[in-house]
């Protein structure tokens, strides 16, 4: 069974296990490497030109709200045993950074990353100002201990083990390089207008994160790295790694 087939199965019986099966079921799939292009209205969470730190966020159409450690919230850059850049691709062996929000181009320069969230132990609260049918990020160094849960009817919670059986090729538990970090789309039955992001370890870090009034389609993971080679062309989300002291 190719890596790509093996990727579609994956996220299709995810789909079906966590949601009802009917048109509009909440759902989950993940890419290791492949953002998808958005539908419908989309509301990005804006970081870029921010000061890192915990003050809560007033931005166009979302408001960021943080329950966190000091050293937490807003971050860019590494922080040994505190928090550690999410991994939005590779090249050449070298992994990729996103250089700001949801599309931005990637860098392999670690000083050239953008802002993105960490929650340390703490709580991350996200809210738009109009109801959102999907959500999107990039979700580094994918750890069992991490978990969002959205404010929908079914308030519909996605954990780091979820996201693990969804991203085919995925490496292993909290890994911090290439294969670690996932692109997340999570489709909801009915609207939300909440996210809330938390972890029993250090840390979840995820970075460009958007919201859409309709549903995102996921892209198929390209069926080798070789295909990896995509640079500053290649657009996403956020994502999340936890750091080990």
């Amino acid at each position: 069974m190719s890596r790509l087939v093996s990727n579609i199965m994956a996220a299709a019986a995810l789909t079906v296990a966590l949601g009802s099966g009917a048109a509009f079921a909440d759902s989950l799939s993940a890419s290791l490497y492949s953002p998808t292009a958005p539908t419908g209205t989309l509301t990005p969470i804006v970081l870029s030109g921010l000061p890192t730190g915990n003050s809560n966020i007033v931005g166009s159409g979302f408001t960021v709200d943080f329950n966190v450690a000091s050293n937490q919230g807003v971050v860019q850059g590494a922080s040994s045993g505190n928090y550690a850049i999410p991994v939005a691709g590779v090249s050449g062996g070298q992994p990729l950074y996103l250089t700001g929000d949801y599309g931005s181009a990637l860098t392999s320069n670690p000083a050239a990353s953008g802002n993105y969230l960490s929650t340390g132990t703490g709580t991350i609260t996200i809210t738009f100002a109009t109801p959102e049918r999907s959500l999107a990020l990039l979700w580094g160094s994918i750890d069992t201990g991490n978990s969002i849960t959205l404010n929908d009817a079914a308030n519909f919670t996605v954990t780091g083990a979820d996201v693990q059986k969804a991203a085919s090729g995925f490496v292993s538990n909290g890994y911090q390089g290439a294969g670690g970090s996932a692109y997340v789309i999570i489709n909801t039955a009915t609207p939300f207008t909440t996210l809330t992001a938390t972890s029993s370890v250090i840390s979840f870090e995820f970075a460009g994160v958007a919201g859409s009034s309709s549903s995102f389609t996921a892209t198929p993971e390209p069926s080798s790295l070789a295909l990896l080679g995509f640079g500053g062309a290649l657009a996403g989300f956020g994502i999340r790694r936890r750091l080990k002291a």
